[in-house]
């Protein structure tokens, strides 16, 4: 399931990063919180850059918003939004001052965000246990997002937002879309760092760290003891987690190209050696998502290396892509599959806590609305989404359990003893337990209409959490079927003799008993 596309300021800092990598090779919790906008600067007519203060980071961080055109002129119009992650070594100005990312946007009809990454993979940082700041991730997903919706005349859902990242943005791009599938309706890598697994892409990740005021992995730990963490973040290895969204993997195979104006550079050397880094990296995301039968766009421009020339035609086509998604964006996908290595998460609405006595490992949660299935070990928590709202039981696995005052769901999946060793330290393949259970409501009738009429009475019934496909009205000794769902139904009935009560009785789609009686009413 592939859809097949057919003035020099140079990426410096992002080649000299990865190349000493390739020489390397060669030769050998701030939580979510609230922010604060400091400053603001209206750096053009369209370019605004924020200061920003949040405990995700020891300093305060900067951002660049760009406003479509015509954002001013129409103050009732409301805007997708598009994040911009920049690569190793690059800033938040980078699409700006280097890529020209002003007239590269000019008519394309989304707000552009684009944050300050640095070196830091776009992750929350290990740092041998120690954590804390940087937390790029954390600052991303739980504090800047929100702080853009809150701020601007965003359409604030996931078919109306988008990211893309170059080299190291795309491994972030990708990997924050695969982490949070349910905030991002489309992603795109160019000429990404997209698969960690490949030695020298592991070794400039290892290394990148060095320049961000860090050590050699203090991003996820070294990988003879934290291989866990690599993989937990790692494209490639999350790409189920991709499944329902609109992808694009873009990339060149590090063959100069002068037809695009690339050759007159010393920097283009080792351009080429990064760009071909990350060729195979794309490859290897490709192949995954092949493999898997994920849906996604696959591009491989032929000759072109690491330079703004070949970003340039890769973001214009990027973009044109993101325009055509939100135009008529897909509806959200009704099931998904998702692997996450984090002892807590939140995903299309569901809260998992797993067993605080598990070691560091992957845990797979399958879902819809009907049922559930986890995969892992130990004693894990599940909270639903707010489903449930107004009824008084769901059967979980058929054991009855009271939905809360908010319509949500909690409770404990038994997945077998809690495995002790990390996921990727032992020789031996932990084994994992899984477990299906479904979700059956018990679904309850409301008689919203019950009246006298002329020869007759009129009964209106309505169903919440679920169906009842074959209800039965009994008014007096009249009587009707009536298939009754979310959406009210009425249903006349000629009374042979005189009435006073309305009872509806039936099972619901999944064999619950249900029933409602309501007194009959005189016609005003």
């Amino acid at each position: 399931m592939v859809r097949v596309a057919g003035r020099r300021c140079r990426f410096r800092l992002v080649a000299l990063a990865i190349a000493a990598s390739a020489s390397l090779f060669l030769g050998a919790s701030a939580r979510a919180a609230d922010v604060t906008v400091t400053d603001e600067k209206q750096v053009s007519d369209r370019l605004l850059e924020l200061t920003i203060d949040t405990p995700a980071f020891t300093e305060p961080t900067k951002v660049h918003v760009f406003l479509p055109t015509g954002y001013d002129a129409d103050p009732a119009r409301r805007w997708p939004v598009t994040y911009a992650l920049a690569g190793t070594m690059n800033n938040y100005n980078s699409f700006a001052n280097v890529l020209g990312g002003e007239a590269l946007t000019a008519g394309y009809p989304s707000i552009i965000v684009s944050p300050d990454g640095n070196s830091g993979y776009w992750s929350d940082w290990y740092k041998g246990g120690a954590f804390g700041p940087p937390e790029y991730e954390t600052y991303v997903i739980d504090q800047l997002i929100p702080l853009i919706d809150a701020r601007y005349r965003t359409i604030p859902d996931r078919r109306h937002r988008a990211v893309f990242g170059i080299s190291m943005g795309g491994y972030g791009s990708m990997m924050v879309a695969a982490r949070h599938p349910d905030l991002f309706g489309a992603a795109a890598t160019i000429s990404g760092a997209v698969d960690s697994n490949l030695t020298l892409l592991g070794v400039a990740l290892s290394i990148s760290s060095t320049f961000d005021g860090g050590q050699i992995d203090d991003i996820y730990g070294p990988r003879e003891t934290q291989e866990v963490r690599w993989r937990g973040h790692n494209p490639t290895d999350l790409a189920e987690n991709l499944r329902g969204t609109d992808l694009q993997v873009r990339t060149a195979n590090g063959v100069l190209n002068p037809a695009i104006g690339e050759g007159d550079s010393p920097d283009d050397a080792l351009s080429c050696v990064v760009e071909g880094g990350v060729y195979q990296g794309s490859i290897s995301f490709h192949e995954q998502l092949e493999k898997l039968g994920v849906d996604h766009l696959w591009k491989d421009y032929g000759n072109g290396c690491h330079t703004v020339e070949n970003f340039q035609r890769q973001v214009t086509d990027t973009l044109a892509g993101f325009e055509s998604f939100f135009q008529a964006p897909p509806p959200d996908p009704k099931t998904f599959d998702y692997r996450s290595i984090e002892p807590h998460f939140r995903v299309w609405g569901w809260d998992v806590d797993v067993d605080p006595r598990r070691a560091l490992e992957f845990l797979r949660l399958k879902g819809g609305d009907s049922a559930v299935t986890v995969e892992g070990s130990g004693r894990t928590s599940l909270t639903t989404p707010a489903w449930y709202r107004g009824l008084k039981t769901v059967d979980v696995g058929g054991v009855p359990v009271r939905p809360r005052a908010d319509g949500r769901l909690r409770f404990a999946v038994d997945l077998g003893p809690a495995h002790t060793v990390q996921q990727y330290t032992s020789d031996t393949e932990p084994r994992f337990r899984t477990k299906t259970l479904k979700l059956a409501p018990h679904a309850l009738l409301r008689i919203t209409v019950a009246r006298r009429v002329r020869r007759g009475a009129r009964i209106c019934l309505r169903a919440i959490g679920g169906s009842v496909p074959r209800a039965r009205i009994r008014v007096g000794r009249s009587g009707a079927r009536l298939a009754v769902g979310a959406k009210a139904r009425c249903r006349t009935l000629r009374l042979r003799r005189p009435a006073r009560v309305v009872t509806v009785t039936g099972r619901d789609a999944f064999g619950h008993a249900v029933k409602a009686r309501a007194a009959l009413r005189r016609s005003r």
